[in-house]
């Protein structure tokens, strides 16, 4: 069997960038899940806000955690244009295609300081992501919270079609490298996304 050369450290490092970038926004949508699934049947009022402000923080400290793996994985994506030219338009493409995210870094880390509280800052969240309409005062009915390609991630970009070309290159990369072609030793390890990693990966 011919085997390709081996990838460069940064080809890993990109790859590990848009993989966790991939699970963060799995994780968004299944949360999404979770969150019409406890709005269509809730509780007492005390423990239904709790829960309901739970879900919430964790929605967004995995977009924080998706936007920062992408601008990462877009620093890697403009390295490796100019190092290997069969990635020159993946990489100028993906990286144009995500720009958009950077004027999202400052207003997304003031972010964190934020919390859900109050009912009014639980709508403005859902309304900014494009869950309910711009003019809409409250979340009226569950299917409000439905998380699914359309989620606008940082008020600015879709979910759907940032995830279609995270898993585009991220497969571009695998075809060409073989990252995760397991020998007979060694199994590739999976990437895994870690909700307390925001205090560890700051978003600049």
């Amino acid at each position: 069997m011919n085997h390709q050369a081996a990838a460069p450290l940064s080809v890993y490092m990109l790859a590990d960038h848009l993989d966790a970038a991939l699970a963060a926004g799995e994780d968004i949508i299944s949360r999404g899940i979770q969150w019409r699934a406890l709005a269509e049947k809730p509780t007492d009022p005390v423990e239904f806000a709790g829960r309901q402000r739970k879900i919430a923080d964790e929605i967004r400290s995995l977009e924080l955690m998706l936007i920062a793996r992408v601008l990462k994985a877009r620093g890697h994506a403009l390295a490796l244009a100019e190092y290997d030219d069969r990635f020159r338009a993946v990489g100028t493409l993906f990286a144009s295609g995500t720009a958009i995210l950077l004027d999202a870094v400052e207003e997304s880390g003031d972010a964190r300081s934020t919390d859900f509280d109050t009912g009014d800052d639980l709508v403005a969240y859902v309304r900014s992501r494009g869950l309910i309409a711009p003019d809409a005062a409250a979340i009226r009915s569950a299917s409000d919270l439905t998380i699914d390609d359309s989620f606008l991630v940082a008020k600015r970009m879709a979910l759907g079609p940032l995830l279609d070309m995270a898993a585009a290159f991220l497969d571009a990369l695998d075809i060409q490298y073989e990252l995760f072609v397991e020998d007979d030793t060694v199994a590739a390890k999976p990437l895994l996304v870690d909700l307390d990693e925001m205090d560890r990966a700051p978003l600049n």
